[in-house]
């Protein structure tokens, strides 16, 4: 203050009363004297402390009596002793609109990139430590409500039908890491349409209309061989987590990736129409292939079922179908069409055991 006198106008509270006075502040020769309606009182300058700057407001003078001093913001006011000593810094950027504005900017780039890169990265991560048997029961608790819900309706196709396509089932899983946790079921529904999806814990159902729609058996294992690679790359609960932030970030907090069964148990009818990414039909489809080799039947099975259901399904549509809920493009035919002239290669190598 360079010796100058300081007088603030402003208001007086006791620290005992909730009751503001009105009251000067004055600083002088290294004293602060408060003038109110009671006795003057005097502190040394040294041992006042002004609040941080936050934006115009008011700030608050701190006394050591425990009492304070509200006045108007002034420049004098950063001679004084302050309590935080970062002040000078907030109130810069909290004066300064642009700097506000990049700073939304850049949260929301953070949070984006977060979602985009981040949220895939922890649920691959979390579905990995996820045991099976947690996954299992996820999946058969959501059948039961897709069932109970009336989705689904038993099956039409007869049982020879349905006996002869589980056995060439159960030959396609024989030499998986989850071979033994892999059922075939079959339901009717109006509302699936030409379906099939992969639940959590290797339970996969196909449709009768989906049946129906291949000519052959092959193409009826080309289909669940996508689906089985689904469920061994774990892209079932990938999707559940991904859509399930909060149990996400639940699992990474607490490390108990074993309560996420509880925090994605309301998700059922997702899983009956998970729309995947791009990249998980790519790996998908890239299973499938490798799979259908190893059997010695051709990803060309694949090509002409899609195609089928792309151009002349031939059935009821339903509220959902196989092409809602896994996109057909050109690109996907053609690498099936490419992908039947390759030499075979092992699943085994290429399967990511969890």
């Amino acid at each position: 203050m360079n010796g100058r006198a300081l007088v603030l106008q402003g208001y007086y509270y006791d620290g005992r009363q909730p009751l503001r006075r009105a009251a000067t502040l004055q600083f002088s020769a290294g004293e602060a004297t408060l003038v109110w309606e009671g006795e003057p009182r005097r502190y040394p300058a040294a041992d006042v402390q002004v609040s941080p700057r936050v934006g115009r407001a008011d700030r608050f003078i701190a006394l050591p009596d425990g009492g304070q001093f509200q006045c108007r913001d002034v420049p004098a006011l950063n001679a004084l002793p302050q309590q935080s000593a970062t002040e000078g810094a907030v109130a810069w950027l909290e004066q300064r609109v642009a700097v506000a504005a990049a700073s939304v900017v850049l949260i929301v780039a953070l949070l984006s990139g977060g979602y985009q890169y981040g949220l895939p990265a922890a649920a691959k991560h979390i579905a990995a430590e996820i045991p099976l048997e947690t996954e299992q029961a996820l999946g058969e608790e959501a059948l039961a409500w897709l069932d109970d819900g009336e989705w689904f309706a038993p099956s039409e196709l007869d049982e020879a039908t349905r006996d002869r396509l589980r056995q060439k089932f159960a030959q396609l899983c024989i030499d998986l890491p989850q071979a033994h946790h892999y059922r075939l079921e079959f339901r009717d529904s109006e509302y699936i349409g030409a379906n099939a999806f992969a639940m959590p814990g290797g339970t996969i159902v196909i449709t009768d209309d989906m049946v129906e729609i291949a000519e052959t058996d092959e193409e009826v294992l080309a289909i669940l061989a996508h689906e089985i690679g689904h469920v061994e790359l774990r892209h079932v609960m990938r999707h559940v987590l991904q859509d399930s932030a909060v149990a996400v970030a639940a699992a990474t907090l607490t490390g108990d990736a074993a309560t996420l069964s509880v925090a994605v148990a309301g998700l059922p009818a997702v899983l009956a129409q998970a729309e995947y990414s791009r990249d998980f039909e790519t790996e998908a489809d890239d299973f499938a292939f490798r799979l259908l080799h190893e059997h010695e039947m051709s990803p060309a099975a694949f090509a002409s079922v899609m195609e089928r259901i792309e151009t002349d399904c031939g059935c009821e549509p339903g509220v959902l179908d196989f092409l809602s809920t896994h996109p057909i493009t050109a690109e996907r035919i053609e690498r099936a069409r490419a992908a039947a002239n390759e030499p075979e290669f092992p699943v085994g190598a290429w399967v990511q055991t969890p």
